[in-house]
């Protein structure tokens, strides 16, 4: 990659990462331990290659909530619950261990393709609210325990797209 000119590598991990006090997290996945990381890390700046992590923090973690410990984070489908006080404190041991395995601090935190956030879970407990409402009060929480951290973050930004024109992902 260095000879190509690459400077950094944007490892998509999902939940393919340990979480330490949460043992199913990456279960029977494959995930990286943290000291695997950190020699995927070391290694990649021998040649002055930054490695950043892609994580979910809303969305694509159906993997992790077909486990019933999970049950309580879950709005529907593969998202997470917002506005759940236990869906933040999983956050902040995603973003403890990502501290821990990487020296970069730029995380790609996701958000993307939660065309159903607030429909389940959340409605039924507080009722309807528009979905870039969630989003950003999401979001703002997210970016919240990535500063405790010392990161900054990416993210992918289709949901505002998304719902600005519509809730349709059809090309115009």
């Amino acid at each position: 990659l260095a000879l190509m000119g690459y400077n950094e590598l944007q490892l998509y991990t999902e939940d393919t990462y340990e979480v330490e006090g949460e043992p199913l997290f990456g279960y029977m996945r494959g995930r990286y331990s943290i000291k695997e990381l950190r020699e995927i890390v070391d290694y990649a700046a021998q040649f002055d290659i930054e490695v950043v992590p892609c994580i979910q923090t809303l969305a694509h973690v159906n993997q992790l909530l077909r486990w019933d410990k999970y049950n309580e984070v879950r709005d529907i489908d593969d998202i997470l619950l917002v506005g759940e006080e236990k869906t933040y404190e999983l956050i902040d041991k995603m973003f403890a261990s990502l501290a821990k395995a990487f020296t970069s601090r730029r995380v790609h935190i996701g958000m993307d393709e939660a065309s159903m956030l607030g429909r389940g879970r959340y409605l039924e407990r507080h009722g309807y609210r528009n979905a870039v409402e969630l989003l950003l009060k999401h979001l703002k929480r997210v970016a919240a325990i990535g500063a405790k951290y010392g990161f900054s973050l990416l993210m992918w930004s289709d949901l505002f797209f998304n719902h600005a024109d519509g809730n349709s992902y059809a090309p115009p």
